[in-house]
């Protein structure tokens, strides 16, 4: 017998309608219709009208779990327009607010994995990571981290309170964590669910232009922090982390010690903080000229675009790595078992402004 069901998946990077039609027949997936909803505009969309700093908190804005990533993306390609030296200050602060970020973005779609396997105890610890990991980026900015990233560095320096805050976050959610992953990781039931499930081959990611956690679960290696160091990556070098094996499984892993990873980074960047300023001298007018920057966020590479005519910024615009669009949709969840559809899907942390501004 064959039959559609209509898939309303829930994920952290979902903050709008999304619907998947199955076609079903007998307990296989034969067919596949992914019905993302569609962006609204922002202030990116009209630039001209708008300064620099509406402009940053535009961004940070723009999609769940990368507002940071997205920030700085824009405040990287503003300095590098305008020839804006950042003190190193504030690229360790950076790099603590995006790992900070980072972490809680994989935070959340780890108990978002779990829950979908049903295993709401092990996914517990994760949504309380989470939460935080959220309240340490927010007494780390002080503010809402689009006022907090300015062009040419940070808009409050950290007292030695903060910083405290930073380490102490580090060590004792790495030592709650360690434990709960190995714990995770080997448990049989976990196992059957989600080896060889949802598999996306290396030369498949390889032809879906995959990037970030998705694209390193199935064997690809690049990160924009180890390969092109930006801010003060090359002072705090992460380790790589990547799974050959594609399935549910490989993501999962990929999630959880990119997450313990971060972790490590924020402690060392609050350890290792050097003294001096926390922003560079601007220029008084931004040259006409048009440049871009990319950085890493959560889910894979953000690149912003900026034009300025010399005067103002006449254009902004940005791209993301291609995440589960209507082909890999169809690829990842045709001739799928019904039952893992919804792991699956989950399994990608799929987010809708991803979907919607892939290159």
């Amino acid at each position: 017998m064959t039959y559609v069901l209509t898939l309303k998946p829930q994920a952290p990077g979902l903050t709008r309608p999304q619907r998947i039609l199955l076609k079903i027949d007998g307990e296989r997936i034969v067919d596949v219709e992914y019905r993302p909803d569609t962006a609204t505009e922002t202030a990116l969309t009209h630039a001209a009208q708008f300064t620099p700093a509406q402009l940053i908190a535009a961004a940070a804005q723009s999609a769940p779990g990368c507002g940071v990533a997205h920030g700085l993306a824009l405040c990287q390609a503003i300095e590098l327009l305008a020839g804006i030296e950042v003190p190193p200050r504030a690229a360790f602060l950076r790099v603590a607010a995006a790992e900070l970020e980072r972490a809680s973005s994989h935070a959340a779609a780890v108990a978002a994995i779990l829950t979908a396997l049903g295993l709401a105890s092990l996914a517990e610890p994760f949504t309380t990571t989470d939460a935080r990991l959220q309240a340490t980026l927010t007494t780390l900015t002080a503010t809402e981290p689009g006022d907090w990233l300015i062009p040419g560095g940070v808009g409050y320096d950290s007292d030695a309170s903060v910083r405290e805050v930073l380490e102490q976050t580090s060590v004792e959610l790495i030592a709650i964590l360690f434990p709960v992953v190995d714990r995770m990781l080997s448990q049989r039931s976990l196992l059957a669910r989600t080896v060889d499930v949802g598999v996306i081959t290396t030369h498949a990611a390889t032809q879906f232009r995959l990037e970030g956690p998705l694209g390193r679960a199935s064997g690809l290696t690049s990160d924009l922090r180890i390969d092109k160091p930006y801010a003060a990556y090359a002072s705090l070098p992460p380790e790589r982390v990547t799974q050959p094996s594609g399935d549910v499984y490989a993501r999962l892993v990929v999630l959880v010690l990119e997450l313990l990873e971060s972790l490590k980074l924020v402690g060392r960047a609050s350890r290792e903080l050097p003294g001096g300023e926390i922003c560079g001298e601007l220029p008084e007018r931004l040259p006409a000229s048009i440049t871009n920057a990319t950085v890493e966020g959560a889910r894979g590479p953000i690149t912003y675009h900026v034009e300025s005519d010399g005067r103002r910024l006449t254009s902004v615009s940005y791209r993301l790595a291609p995440q589960v669009d209507r082909l890999l949709t169809r690829s990842l969840l045709v001739n799928a078992q019904v039952d893992d559809a919804a792991l699956v899907f989950v399994s990608t942390d799929p987010c809708d402004t991803c979907v919607e501004t892939g290159y």
